[in-house]
């Protein structure tokens, strides 16, 4: 699996390439989330369009990375779901757990909306 993680104002957005299946693929990258979320970016768009492939340990991250970002009163939102990861959410009724957004662009303005107004 490969990612890349863009800083946008206060939104993080996650892009997740290739395979998302075992523990040494997401230690790694949930330690890294860990210290943004530390350092304030709990707004996380997740872009899924490159995933291959998830399994449970997978899954696992990303519940693991929404309860991270909403103890400290952010969301994570899902974009770019293709079918075969749609799917999986919906088999597994986790997709009633996650936003989604239907591109990158829509969940950065879902972010944006949710912004006080000063």
């Amino acid at each position: 699996m490969e990612y890349q993680i863009e800083k946008l104002d206060d939104i993080l957005l996650l892009t997740l390439n290739g395979r998302l299946l075992g523990e040494h693929q997401t230690l790694p990258l949930l330690e890294e989330m860990d210290e943004q979320i530390a350092l304030g970016y709990v707004h996380i768009a997740i872009d899924v369009q490159g995933l291959d492939y998830i399994n449970s340990n997978g899954l696992n991250f990303l519940l693991t990375l929404l309860t991270k970002s909403r103890k400290k009163d952010g969301e994570v939102l899902l974009c770019c779901l293709s079918e075969k990861i749609q799917d999986i959410l919906i088999s597994t009724k986790l997709k009633a757990f996650f936003s989604v957004a239907e591109d990158r662009q829509a969940a950065i303005d879902h972010f944006r909306q949710e912004e006080p107004t000063s």
